[in-house]
């Protein structure tokens, strides 16, 4: 938020005011009570304060100013200071003017908005509060005027009150400009009571410095607010009271609509599934790693987690995902099977974040030539808050994928691959986690969990059928959670689990069309994974899984 004095003054003196007339105690309301409110009113804590300065001093040694170089120096303050980088360039901006400032506003944005490479002023502006900005002038610039022609041998500036008449011309044609190209929502405060200019006996001369009609004017994003002040105590606020209040009021509502829009972005399309058993070293390796910083990487955090196909690499990379919400925004997902599906992926992904993409594609394009690829990835390589990407069973290199492994240095990128070779995906900065079988303790977990025992005790031959279904299925975890999927279907634990081991002795075939007819079967890309993973293992292994997943 951007604040910005009037004519005749600086930062200082224009938001300052005595506490109280009894005290001689000075309050500066943008310093002293906003930060407090703004983040007491909704939480917001992720704002700026800037005061801006200008040389406005028009009645001795003052500088030849004009209101179109005053815009045009906001322009390039706003670039060389606190819009330096890309991710700064992305945020919103908000400007609060008193009276002139206001007009140095409008110039502003005109400017920026006649430059391509500085439009990104104009379209992050969310929205302005004039403050009794004379948008179409004021009758005090005439008396302006004489009194600077009068000071004229002291060095005064009357050009930069050429324009301020009344209904001028050059204020008409700002005013045009600026409405055509005006995204913002605008809050324009006036004056309800008049200035006392002199007073003889019971004679009192008052006048409105900038009337109703001048502060004010109608559009489909301009609202109007009256405050029961006069024009120099629009911007002074020495407690918080009722006006203080009302412009607090506004400022939250914007700030809490800003924050609405950046809400959490979590594009993850999957979710553990409700058997999902905690391997407690696993976890607190993936947490430890994705803590190793990599300055030198494309991305500062990057962990690759491998293992044969079936064995929880999807599942503890989600849990991941899910466990840390609040800490990454956005989270996003993109399943790497195949090119189709990555393609996918990013159309989804940039749906989501509400990216325009270019869809002048031709057929047959590399991945890193789409549109939808290509705009996901610069945004990301600009953003300013921690993200994560999980790039899930990269297992084919061969289309590309590496191309397209999001870069940034807010990023984390978490990678499951069934090849060991995925780490150099990240080339320069990516650790790794090998997932193996699961430990007998683990599997007899998710057995149990299966079962749904509840308050029942868990019996020694339970526990001991549990082991011995584990061992069959060489502590595969996909296979032991489908096996457990049939079993806990009936309705004695333990008489099913000895006839569980029968049948996949003796009745394999049979066995086969039970779990058919009884719908148990996974998907077809669930069935694919596990043949795949059998076939890298033993015969043994091979034979004893064939029941449970064909």
């Amino acid at each position: 938020i951007i604040f910005i004095h009037g004519l005749g003054s600086n930062p200082d003196t224009t938001w300052q005011a005595t506490a109280s007339p009894e005290s001689s105690e000075h309050v500066t309301w943008v310093r002293d009570f906003l930060p407090v409110d703004l983040a007491s009113n909704g939480g917001q804590q992720d704002i700026r304060l800037f005061f801006y300065n200008y040389d406005s001093y028009w009645k001795r040694d003052a500088l030849p100013e004009r209101l179109a170089t005053l815009g045009s120096a906001l322009v390039a303050w706003i670039t060389s200071k606190i819009r330096t980088t890309d991710a700064e360039r992305s945020r919103h901006l908000l400007f609060v003017a008193h009276s002139y400032g206001g007009l140095v506003v409008k110039k502003a944005l005109l400017h920026a908005q006649g430059d391509p490479s500085l439009s990104y002023i104009a379209e992050n502006t969310k929205a302005i509060f004039f403050l009794g900005t004379p948008h179409s002038g004021s009758s005090f610039s005439a008396w302006g005027r004489w009194q600077a022609r009068a000071l004229s041998l002291l060095g005064s500036n009357s050009s930069i009150l050429a324009d301020l008449d009344y209904d001028s011309i050059p204020l008409r044609d700002l005013h045009y400009e600026f409405a055509r190209i005006d995204r913002a929502t605008i809050f324009n405060f006036y004056e309800q009571r008049k200035i006392q200019l002199a007073r003889l006996w019971f004679f009192t001369w008052e006048e409105y410095c900038v009337s109703e009609s001048s502060a004010t004017y109608a559009g489909p994003r301009v609202k109007n607010f009256g405050l029961s002040v006069d024009h120099y105590g629009l911007n002074k606020f020495g407690s918080r009271d009722a006006n203080y209040r009302n412009v607090l009021l506004k400022l939250c509502e914007v700030t809490l609509s800003l924050a609405a829009e950046v809400k959490c972005s979590y594009a993850v399309p999957l979710e553990t599934v409700e058997s999902y058993t905690q391997r407690k070293e696993l976890w607190e390796e993936l947490n430890a790693k994705m803590q190793e910083r990599h300055d030198n990487a494309s991305v500062p955090y990057a962990v690759a987690i491998s293992g044969l196909g079936g064995v929880g690499k999807s599942q503890l990379a989600l849990k991941y995902a899910e466990t840390h919400k609040d800490r990454y925004n956005p989270i996003l997902w993109v399943d790497a099977t195949d090119k189709e599906l990555v393609l996918s992926s990013f159309q989804r992904l940039a749906a989501e974040l509400q990216l325009r993409v270019n869809g002048n594609i031709k057929h047959g394009s590399a991945l890193i030539d789409d549109g939808a690829v290509q705009a996901v990835l610069q945004w990301l390589s600009k953003a300013d808050g921690e993200w994560l990407v999980i790039i899930d069973n990269a297992d084919d290199f061969n289309f590309g994928i590496k191309q397209v492994i999001p870069k940034g240095k807010c990023g984390s990128v978490l990678i499951t691959s069934q090849d060991k070779l995925s780490v150099k995906l990240i080339p320069q900065g990516c650790e790794q986690i090998q997932v193996g079988d699961m430990s007998l303790q683990e599997t007899t977990d998710l057995l149990l969990h299966h079962l749904r025992l509840g308050n029942s005790p868990v019996t020694e031959s339970i526990t001991a059928g549990c082991e011995r279904v584990a061992e069959k299925l060489g502590y595969l975890a996909l296979a032991i959670d489908l096996a457990g999927a049939y079993i806990g279907n009936e309705a004695d634990p333990e008489g099913a689990l000895t006839q569980y081991l029968k049948d996949f002795t003796k009745h394999r075939d049979d066995l086969l069309k039970r779990n058919q007819l009884r719908g148990l079967l996974p998907t077809e890309k669930t069935v694919w994974t596990v043949w795949d993973t059998t076939l890298k293992r033993s015969t043994q292994i091979i034979r004893s899984c064939t029941p449970v997943f064909y």
